[in-house]
């Protein structure tokens, strides 16, 4: 099989990276997350870059602050992972990095706000009205992140070749839909 991305965007405390890390186990292939935000040197080397898993520390992120130079870091070790591996990266943007490209698949995965409030209190142990805080932040961290660096609009369907709503199917139903496409996407180029 030929090598292939996987990109997973997402909203904050709709699943996604517990999504992208458990079809990263089904594949057998790399999961890149955090990792890649935290490069920034020029000199990077693929296997120094650390496949994330489901069990890391969940943090809202901080206020955007536009860095040019940093994004297109990010973006060269995006490329650069695409050129040597099937894997799967979520968020930095990776759906437009690699726009264009054979062989990868995009998808986003929201939920209702209140579902996802829900979520992060469970998951971070904290109360909803802090997870709220917690979702507003994040989501708006996310928001003028991808449309600072994309021109693109957050979440808009137009950019994903399917997007799903957590709520509305578990998991691992999500899990499944996104397999079955790439896969038989894929057996339709061979």
């Amino acid at each position: 099989m030929k090598d292939y991305v996987i990109t997973i965007s997402r909203t904050f405390g709709s699943g996604g990276k517990r999504i992208a890390k458990h079809l990263a186990d089904k594949l057998g292939i790399r999961y890149y997350n955090k990792g890649i935000k935290s490069v920034r040197s020029d000199n990077v080397n693929i296997k120094d870059l650390l496949s994330e898993g489901v069990g890391d520390t969940i943090e809202p992120e901080a206020s955007f602050t536009y860095d040019k130079e940093l994004f297109e870091k990010q973006a060269k070790i995006i490329n650069l992972l695409a050129d040597s591996e099937s894997c799967i990266i979520v968020g930095r943007c990776a759906d437009y990095v690699l726009s264009g490209r054979p062989n990868v698949f995009s998808f986003f995965i929201d939920a209702p706000k209140d579902y996802r409030i829900r979520n992060i209190a469970k998951r971070m142990k904290v109360d909803e009205a802090t997870a709220a805080v917690y979702e507003a932040s994040s989501d708006k961290y996310r928001k003028e992140f991808y449309e600072s660096y994309t021109g693109r609009i957050f979440g808009d369907p137009a950019n994903y070749d399917m997007c799903f709503d957590a709520k509305q199917m578990e998991p691992e139903q999500i899990e499944e839909a996104i397999l079955d496409y790439v896969i038989n996407k894929l057996d339709m180029e061979e």
